[in-house]
């Protein structure tokens, strides 16, 4: 009898997972069912970012609070803060006295490495653009640039090069979490030093992480969308169950997941919300609407939130598709923080590494930062929000990273909020008229 009990458990909680993953057919024959849904859209799953945004956006939708960790401002383990304490000395002193390895030290310009994710998308694009700008221009240093194509294992492959071409260091932003784990053990064997930004590494090598959390990204968005469907379908709904979530798309690439997109919402005609991302995904989503014939108020009535920003959300906002955008740093935000954090451990050693468990500042952390440097041949200043109280990237404190754990300080720059009131302010790096751009000029007069 107790078999027959688990059994018919096992099979009822099927049955709810089938309901809340693939909704839009109930009844005989399959019929679809103008039921509302949500649409959450998902980037790549090899990263840990991914996987953290989507799983943010799912809790926040389902109106689970935010966890204490992840308030501005948190107490650290003490623990994690002695467990860095004691390996930084451990792994990067040698490193920092050895004129080899310390250009700085040797009286030579140093060499960077820098490792993007390398999709050609216009985040990787402009933080590329940046990169270049602040290590050549601002600080007068140089680098190569290797180029993996998003492939893990020609990441893997150019780190080795770059390591045998002389690197004093490598930034790099990898294609895997996990895969690109490999970098951090090529690295530590070799003595250079790595700084991860945009997505952390499940290595202990890496001397920081600078990039966003991407579970609060996700959250808020759910947020936002809870919010707005309490507000339309009353309290009492149950998003989840009145409400079921589909969640598709398995690549950085929107383009190849559009048939899977536009299938998700054929066979789910009542969606009400979607979480996008990689930008790319909101053109998707908009385009399979227009193919499959939906009203212009449909398309507008639909809540549309994303995680990343990028020009095509401009467009969203135009058109009147796009609601709320959480927008990721980029535009030196990250890289030229950590080509800062490189040059004080090359200056300071292993104390001049960012300290666990404090408030992040520039004064404190990267005293030499120069927020006002303009980009050659105009007076823009990419940098010059850095400490502005509502779009500034200060105040959070330094954490345990996402992968690297107690080993690497997370120093974490938070997104900026994009809405239909703000999306035409200068903070927005698609408005610099810089690196070829903005991509829509015309918006701006």
């Amino acid at each position: 009898m107790k078999k027959i009990v688990v059994v018919l458990t096992a099979l009822c909680i099927v049955a709810l997972l089938f309901s809340i993953v693939s909704p839009g057919f109930a009844g005989a024959g399959g019929k679809k069912e103008e039921k509302p849904v949500v649409l959450q859209t998902h980037g790549y799953r090899g990263t840990t970012s991914e996987v953290l945004r989507a799983s943010g956006f799912l809790d926040g939708v389902l109106g689970k609070p935010i966890p204490p960790a992840k308030a501005k401002v948190i107490d650290v383990d003490p623990e994690a803060i002695e467990t860095w304490n004691t390996w930084k000395v451990e792994a990067y002193t040698w490193i920092f006295e050895n004129t080899e390895k310390n250009p700085l030290k040797a009286g030579r310009t140093p060499f960077i490495g820098y490792m993007p994710l390398s999709i050609y998308n216009p985040w990787d694009m402009l933080n590329k653009d940046a990169f270049e700008w602040y290590c050549r221009d601002v600080l007068g240093w140089k680098f190569k640039v290797y180029w993996c194509d998003a492939d893990p294992k020609k990441q893997n492959d150019l780190a080795e090069m770059a390591i045998k071409d002389g690197v004093d260091a490598i930034l790099l932003c990898p294609a895997d979490s996990l895969a690109n784990a490999k970098i951090g053990e090529l690295a530590e064997k070799a003595g250079v030093p790595v700084v991860t930004f945009g997505i952390d590494i499940y290595h202990r090598w890496p001397m920081a992480f600078v990039q966003r959390d991407d579970y609060e990204s996700g959250w808020y968005c759910g947020k936002y969308v809870y919010d707005k469907l309490i507000e339309r379908f009353g309290p009492d709904i149950k998003i989840g169950i009145d409400i079921p979530v589909v969640d598709v798309g398995n690549s950085w690439d929107a383009e190849a997941e559009f048939p899977y997109v536009k299938a998700a919402m054929a066979a789910n005609p009542g969606i009400v919300a979607v979480f996008e991302v990689m930008g790319g995904y909101h053109e998707a989503w908009v385009r399979a609407a227009k193919d499959l014939g939906w009203s212009e108020k449909k398309i507008k009535d639909i809540i549309a939130v994303d995680v990343d920003f990028f020009p095509v959300n401009l467009d969203g906002y135009i058109n009147g598709y796009q609601d709320y955008c959480r927008m990721m740093p980029t535009g030196g935000y990250m890289t030229a923080t950590a080509l800062e954090i490189l040059k004080q451990f090359w200056k300071h050693g292993p104390e001049g590494l960012p300290q666990m468990g404090e408030v992040f500042s520039v004064a404190k952390h990267i005293p030499e930062l120069q927020m006002n440097a303009t980009v050659p041949g105009t007076d823009f200043a990419p940098l010059q929000w850095y400490e502005h109280p509502k779009w500034g990237v200060v105040g959070y404190t330094i954490r345990p990273a996402t992968c690297g754990g107690a080993y690497t300080p997370w120093v974490l720059i938070p997104d900026r909020v994009v809405t239909e009131a703000d999306y035409k302010e200068p903070f927005i790096y698609w408005n610099w008229p810089v690196f070829g751009y903005p991509h829509r000029p015309e918006i701006l007069k």
